[in-house]
Formats: C-alpha cells, structure tokens, sequence
C-alpha cells in the first residue's frame, strides 16, 4: 500500500459509514448519543468563516493545511491520531459530516449513499436538475441507479438512461427512468435523440465512450458532468 496515500500503520479503507453515535459534543444539536448516523469521505476540515472553500460550502476542497482529513489515512492535526476508516471499531468525525439516517432507510441502502449518491446528488443538484429538464445518466451500474433514483425525486420531467447495450433497458426504467439508450444496439441513437437532454452525468469509467454522440444530445448551453474517471481526459 502507498504510504504517501495511506501512512503506516496502514488500515483497511471504508468511507460509507453507518453506525450508532456513541459520543457527542456538547455543541452538536442534530445528533444526540444513541442515534443511527451516517459518515461519507470526509471527516473535519477547517470551517472557518475566512477559508475560501468553506465559507462557501465547497469543504470538500479546503486548502488549508493538516485541516482536511479524510475518513482513512489522514493523520489529524496537534498528534491526534490517524483516521483509520469505516471497519475500525469507532469513528471520529466533526458533527458537521455526520448525518442522521431516518428510521425508514436501512443501513444498507443508506451505506452507499455516503459516497456513491452524494457523488451523482451533487452534481445532479448543482446543475438545476429539476421541474423542467430532460436528464441522460450515462452507465446505469451502481452510481448511475443512484442519478436515475435521484434524478426522479429532484422532479426531473424526463430522465434517459443511457448504456452501451440493450440488456439493461428493463432494470432502468424500473428504476423510474423513462426512456432508455442502447448506443451499441440502437441504430443511429445519436440523430434520432439530438438536442434532447439538459443535463447528462456520465459515470462510465471507459476509454469506449462515444462522447462526441453523447455531446450531440444536448440542447444549447446542456451540460455534460464527467463522474467517472475516463483515461483518455484524465491521462
């Protein structure tokens, strides 16, 4: 294991976390010892009024040095310790990255929602998905459910699962998406489907990817959001 990613000694990784809250500051008010909680990739970063990420809610990017640490292998500022992941047998995490999980959620449909959703939610959300717009979600395997899922309950008037074969079709639009994309056995799926997408979330991770068809289906001034690592971009 790289010990530039991980420092030593190192730890078996996790970052979607359920789990009972065991201990709670006397400054938190939305979680109360004994409640079921959830915990994502990240665990503290500086909040500070003056940080240029936080202060804007972008946590997730904030630059200040030893404050950003990570559900595992992060080493915590003022000798506090290591974070050692979502299979040590406790978990240290600020308040304001723990989330409550509603009695109606299981742990184990609520788990990966602590990563894989918020990674399609975000951007779905940042980028005006709601009443009004027509969403394509590229890939249908995983993160791809979660934006076809979440897509729907955003209000979308129309979501588009998009895939390379048609073998997916049934399980997507029982999902709730309303219309489906085989781009391998579809013919001509490009021309016949132009200019009919606001907003698409690829998180295919392939160097397969007809993008410049994927492109084409956008109205004027779409959106395209690349989830997924693609060699031929990130290289």
């Amino acid at each position: 294991m790289n010990n530039l990613l991980t420092p030593w000694p190192a730890c078996c990784v996790g970052h979607e976390i359920i789990g009972k809250a065991v201990k709670v500051g006397k400054n938190v008010k939305h979680i109360k010892q004994g409640d079921r909680v959830g915990v994502g990739a990240q665990a503290r970063s500086c909040l500070r009024s003056d940080c240029p990420e936080c202060s804007v809610g972008q946590e997730q990017h904030c630059s200040r040095e030893g404050e950003a640490i990570n559900t595992y292998g992060s080493i915590y500022p003022n000798d506090e310790g290591k974070s050692m992941g979502g299979y040590a047998t406790h978990n240290r995490t600020n308040a304001h990255f723990v989330f409550k999980i509603p009695d109606g959620l299981s742990s184990e449909d609520a788990a990966p929602m602590m990563c894989g959703g918020v990674t399609v939610y975000s951007p779905l959300k940042n980028n005006g998905c709601g009443p009004g717009k027509t969403i394509g979600v590229v890939g249908v395997g995983g993160l791809g459910h979660f934006a076809v899922l979440f897509a729907k309950a955003l209000g979308a008037d129309k979501v588009v699962g998009i895939s390379r074969k048609a073998s997916k079709k049934d399980e997507v639009l029982k999902l709730g998406a309303d219309k489906y994309i085989a781009t391998d056995d579809d013919k001509n799926w490009d021309k016949e489907n132009a200019r009919t997408l606001d907003l698409i979330i690829s998180t295919v991770s392939s160097d397969k990817m007809p993008m410049t068809g994927y492109l084409s289906l956008l109205k004027i001034n779409g959106s395209l959001i690349q989830v997924g690592y693609v060699p031929f971009l990130f290289p």
